[in-house]
């Protein structure tokens, strides 16, 4: 005998906790994710049996969405709750183009929600009798749907005869509730009393009946609900410019339509219900994040998606002819989505329409983002995943962090092979990943990466116990961070896209993780100085494990004065004299593994202009027009002073030498984040860090100031270094690695912004121009 789960029908808190410890006994499963909810069980009846636990949906922001609607207007941002990847994006982005193209218009065109009971007779002529019988009581079926609610309206009454059998269809208004629950007892209560008042007829009585025949469509695609609607029956249209399809779909008039038109004769012989392209995608998301009946995604999701020339653009309609949404009942009353109902201003009664109406926006905003990335060769870049030929053991949660895997990791970081590690605890995240994760977190991410701190106890080969919190960095691979940077810029058309596969693949991101490593395994005097303790590293390419096992940093919040800056650019100096003029050296060693080569800067031109000009179209108040000449001439020069940068002394550069890799930790610098490291010109650092904190006021004495004093810091590291420094232009390589870096990465975080938005960048973008101008002031650049 089966085995009941136990505390059926109660709805508390002792009774959930009765069927967890139940579930875990009978799966040998800890199922920790379970044991904590927001939800309060008592309030759950109606919503679910059996409660054991909740699970989270991440819920993104798209939009915002301008709405020239009949019951939506205004700009509006839609919670979607969803786990597809590039789904929030990509109906932003069709967002952006509908609301530059003045908004998307919006209108629901009916409601009604249907049951369809099932009469057996005793021959074809009782069913007909039947028929003619009912049609003459529509009054009397209107008061028996009065008496379940004041809320439902009885519209139609069509009867479908099949033989002895009579399929008839009750066709109902349910104000702002979905309607199913109030169709099905408005229909019950009419078949009860039909059958009560014909018990005695034996001419008109029926011999059978089912509630529901299955004619209704309820959670089904159906030709019928297509044709006469079924729950909310919405429409959305948008005019769309040439020059808005340009500058934030990529695409053409002509292509969209081309592709339209493909794509409708694949429908057709397909025997596709509807012609859509991912409305679903929207209508599933949203019914998750506002408690809608999830099963209706099925006849929900089902639209008609047209696209026709309007002059020089063209006109994107869509119709959801079968949306089952209510603001009212079912788990509408959830506390999270009543929260984003309310968000949304749909909450309660009087919301239906509107809500109606965002989902029909919002549909046809990713339709229109979907389409122009399948015409413009976008749609895989944006979901591409880098292949493998074998199957990887990859670390894939925090917890194989633990005393296994540490333990070989810190014996040899502390040169100990007694070294037993007893316990590891995660502690809480001290501040975001970084750039450089997230970015390979998007070209993959079903394994660990990122910043992991964690709480380390180990005894010595003395038996000596310690204690000490730690940050273990997992490191993407430098593949991974290139195909996520090709996901974000798929999206900002073919241009960017195109460019981004010929070079990318060249940069200075190539084997990063290697980089970051072998960094922490140097010896030199001038390095270990300004590195973080390293307490051991994992480099492990069966597993494609990188980690970085160091001391954890807290940053003081000190802000960055002109003493600060002064300290970090002596402490980075003593690196650039160790290694300046020694490039051929540095290189030979083969620690910094594929550096990019110096003709590479000049040869990337179409990359670097293709970046800024889609930046400065998608954001204009970032980049303005005099920014946007001013790199495009940078660019276009680069053959020339790339070869006058390239004749100065080099040395080795962190490459991202700013506040977000530095930290002052016992008045002592600390540079982190060291997997762009590469052979450039010393004066690159001071650029990054002066850009990153002077601010837009900076003056000429300022920059002066702390050139000169990153000149004699460098000049003092060694007689060497000295005659190197005496023998060139410091205030030129100053003025050329400024051109590198608006050319290169100021170009690079602009077309990041336009798809994730950094909050530095502005910022960092009006010092970076303004030190531009101050050197063209100084008779430089």
């Amino acid at each position: 005998m089966n085995e009941a789960i136990p505390g059926r029908g109660q709805y508390s808190e002792d009774a959930r906790r009765q069927r967890l410890g139940w579930l875990r006994g009978r799966s040998g499963r800890a199922l920790a994710s379970l044991e904590a909810t927001g939800l309060d069980a008592q309030k759950l009846v109606g919503n679910v049996e059996n409660f054991v636990g909740s699970i989270e949906v991440p819920v993104g922001l798209a939009g915002p969405l301008l709405f020239a609607g009949d019951a939506a207007r205004g700009d509006i941002v839609a919670p979607l709750a969803t786990t597809e990847g590039a789904l929030v994006a990509s109906a932003s982005r069709g967002a952006r183009a509908l609301t530059r193209s003045g908004g998307v218009a919006t209108a629901v065109l009916s409601q009604r929600m249907n049951r369809v009971p099932a009469f057996e007779f005793a021959d074809i002529a009782t069913a007909r009798r039947f028929t003619g019988w009912l049609q003459q009581r529509r009054g009397q079926l209107d008061e028996q749907v009065r008496l379940v609610s004041r809320h439902t309206r009885l519209v139609d009454v069509d009867p479908y005869q099949i033989g002895r059998h009579l399929h008839i269809r009750f066709v109902f208004e349910t104000a702002d509730a979905a309607g199913q629950n109030m169709t099905t007892a408005a229909t019950w209560q009419i078949c009860r009393w039909l059958t009560d008042t014909l018990a005695e007829e034996e001419s008109l009585r029926p011999v059978g009946m089912i509630l529901e025949g299955n004619l209704s469509g309820d959670k089904k695609v159906t030709a019928g609900s297509m044709l006469f609607g079924r729950g909310s029956r919405v429409t959305a249209e948008c005019r769309m410019s040439r020059e808005v399809l340009a500058a934030v779909l990529k695409t053409t008039p002509e292509a969209m339509i081309k592709g339209y038109t493909a794509t409708v004769m694949g429908a057709q012989h397909a025997g596709m219900t509807g012609y859509g392209i991912n409305a679903a995608n929207v209508v599933a998301a949203l019914f998750l994040a506002t408690g809608q009946d999830v099963a209706c995604v099925h006849e929900s999701g089902v639209s008609l998606f047209s696209l026709e020339r309007d002059g020089d653009g063209m006109i994107a309609t869509l119709l959801l002819p079968n949306l089952a949404v209510g603001t009212v009942g079912g788990g509408t009353a959830l506390p999270h989505q009543r929260d984003l109902l309310e968000m949304l201003g749909c909450a309660g009664a009087g919301g239906v329409r509107r809500f109606a109406e965002i989902v029909a926006g919002f549909a046809l905003a990713l339709d229109v983002s979907t389409l122009a990335a399948v015409v413009s060769g976008q749609f895989a870049e944006a979901h591409q995943r880098l292949g493998r030929a074998r199957l990887v053991n990859w670390l894939q949660t925090p917890d194989d962090l633990n005393t296994a895997l540490l333990q070989p990791v810190l014996a040899q970081g502390l040169d100990d092979p007694g070294v037993h590690v007893t316990r590891v605890e995660r502690r809480p995240q001290l501040h975001g990943d970084g750039i450089a994760s997230e970015l390979g977190a998007l070209g993959e991410n079903r394994k660990l990466t990122g910043i992991h701190p964690l709480r380390v106890s180990w005894t010595d080969g003395d038996g000596s116990a310690h204690t000490a919190d730690l940050v273990a960095k997992v490191k993407s691979r430098g593949e991974e961070i290139i195909a996520g940077i090709a996901r974000l810029v798929s999206l900002c058309g073919a241009e960017v896209a195109d460019a981004w596969q010929r070079w990318g693949g060249y940069t200075e991101f190539t084997d990063s993780h290697r980089r970051e490593l072998s960094v922490y395994r140097r010896t030199d005097g001038p390095l270990r100085e300004l590195l973080p303790r390293c307490f051991g590293l994992l480099e492990d390419d069966e597993r494609e494990a990188y980690v970085v096992l160091m001391e954890r940093l807290c940053h003081d919040g000190q802000p960055w004065t002109g003493d600060r800056v002064g300290q970090a650019l002596r402490a980075i100096a003593s690196v650039h004299g160790h290694w300046l003029g020694r490039e051929e050296e540095l290189l030979a060693e083969g620690w910094l593994h594929q550096v990019p080569e110096p003709a590479l800067l000049a040869k990337a031109g179409e990359l670097w202009a293709a970046l800024v000009r889609h930046a400065a179209v998608d954001q204009p108040e970032l980049l303005d027009a005099c920014g946007l000449d001013t790199v495009l001439g940078i660019v276009e020069d680069a053959g020339s002073w790339t070869q006058e940068l390239y004749g100065l002394p080099r040395t080795l550069v962190h490459n991202d030498f700013n506040p977000r890799n530095l930290a002052v930790q016992d008045g002592r610098v600390v540079a982190y984040d060291w997997e762009l490291a590469v052979v450039g010109l010393p004066q690159r650092d001071v650029v990054e860090l002066l850009a990153f904190t002077l601010g837009e006021d900076a003056t000429a004495a300022e920059v002066e100031g702390l050139l000169q004093l990153h000149e004699a810091a460098v000049a003092a590291v060694s007689p060497r270094a000295a005659e190197l420094v005496a023998g060139c232009d410091w205030r030129r390589g100053y003025q050329l690695a400024l051109r590198e870096f608006l050319m290169t990465r100021l170009a690079l975080y602009a077309a990041g912004h336009t798809q994730r938005e950094f909050d530095f960048l502005p910022g960092l973008v009006r010092t970076a121009f303004r030190l531009w101008h101050l050197e063209q002031a100084h008779g430089g650049v």
